[in-house]
């Protein structure tokens, strides 16, 4: 049997131009139980690489390690968008909130609170057409005719 390619892998493996399947293809090779003379120096080297391939250390393992070391283990924790996000729409759900309320107490102490007419005011009974509206002097009619009728009842 012709054993000129596994060679030449032998030799391009130690100058590091290996791809990870020709690497691959020797240690298969070197598993096989029928090696040739020749190449059986380099059967220990491969199958032991094969092994330390095969190994995967555990989620016990690392506890263990953890443990020896005195440190605890610390899991990740998924934060979603909406939990990271969650205090901005709180501060913003707060300041909509004292708006609104600011603009009702604005708003209530503007209206309950009406002046007084002073001075000019109070001469002044007449509409100055060029002040007022049409809704204005409707406005001022109705009050006069409701005036009229309370003063006619008492």
């Amino acid at each position: 049997m012709d054993y000129k390619y596994i060679e030449q892998l032998i030799d391009r493996y130690f100058e590091g131009e290996t791809t990870l399947e020709e690497e691959h293809i020797l240690r298969e090779f070197f598993a096989q139980g029928t090696v040739p003379q020749h190449l059986r120096q380099w059967q220990q080297l491969f199958r032991s690489t094969a092994e330390l391939t095969a190994a995967h250390l555990d989620e016990q393992f690392d506890r263990r390690i953890l443990e020896i070391v005195g440190e605890t283990h610390v899991t990740a924790r998924r934060i979603t968008l909406a939990q990271r996000l969650r205090p901005l729409f709180k501060a913003a759900a707060f300041v909509a909130f004292a708006i609104v309320i600011g603009s009702a107490v604005e708003h209530a102490t503007r209206t309950t609170a009406p002046a007084e007419p002073t001075g000019d005011a109070l001469v002044q009974d007449e509409l100055d057409p060029a002040e007022t509206t049409p809704l204005d002097i409707r406005s001022a009619e109705v009050a006069e005719k409701i005036d009229s009728t309370k003063v006619l009842k008492q």
